[in-house]
């Protein structure tokens, strides 16, 4: 028996493996393959995106920038709207698109239009992260309280695990009960604001203790008693 297939032996045994295995094999390797190159591409891809989103993103904060009190020029106004949708319709996933959104708002708020305002906030919640949510959370509920739903507006605040921004959220909530005519829960809120504090921003606390002392509760006195008056009781 010999001890080696002759060469017809081995070629019809490597036709019998290919028809069974081959095909499985080829699939197998080009998946592979395939999969890594197919990874690193998207890889590349989404940092282009990342990066082309970052330069309309700086276009946009460069034209919206304002001096304090100064309202935006129509023309650079016009620049950064356009900016702005173009984020949110080409890079619609990333933050800068949530960003966008946010500017959006503010400029439909300094034309006096809270609705599309608020549309425009409740389209940067979706996909946003945890804090960037805390910010536009705290902003819609301003807007409702400017519309006039200040008790939707205290709801929106009141039980949030706002962190950081929890003196933000005090405060606010302080704000709309003063609106509502509620001192005394006004002055709980902010007293709430003074001690979830946490950054040392003097500006900030003694904005908060001016509002505070501005509702805090009058100390009832009473007249002093004479004493030549009662001894003539």
């Amino acid at each position: 028996m010999a001890e080696h297939l002759s060469e017809e032996e081995q070629l019809e045994s490597l036709k019998r493996w290919w028809k069974e295995n081959g095909l499985s094999t080829v699939i197998v390797v080009v998946l592979a393959v395939g999969g890594y190159f197919g990874w690193d591409l998207w890889k590349g891809h989404r940092q282009a995106q990342t990066e082309a989103a970052a330069i309309v993103y700086q276009q946009m904060m460069e034209v919206s920038q304002v001096q304090p009190g100064q309202a935006l020029e129509a023309e650079k106004r016009e620049q950064a709207v356009a900016l702005a949708e173009q984020l949110k319709s080409e890079h619609a996933s990333s933050q800068y698109a949530r960003y966008a959104a946010m500017l959006l708002a503010r400029l439909a708020v300094e034309a006096d239009d809270l609705e599309v305002a608020k549309s425009q906030l409740q389209w940067a919640e979706k996909g946003a992260d945890d804090g960037l949510l805390l910010i536009i959370k705290l902003r819609l509920a301003r807007l409702e309280a400017a519309s006039g739903n200040l008790g939707k507006a205290i709801d929106m605040l009141k039980g949030v695990d706002a962190g950081a921004m929890g003196s933000a959220y005090a405060e606010a909530i302080g704000d709309f009960q003063v609106i509502k005519g509620d001192k005394a829960a006004a002055y709980t809120a902010y007293r709430d604001a003074l001690q979830k504090l946490v950054l040392n921003d003097n500006q900030t606390r003694t904005i908060i203790e001016l509002k505070l002392n501005h509702v805090a509760p009058e100390v009832e006195t009473t007249d002093p008693v004479d004493p030549a008056s009662e001894g003539d009781a």
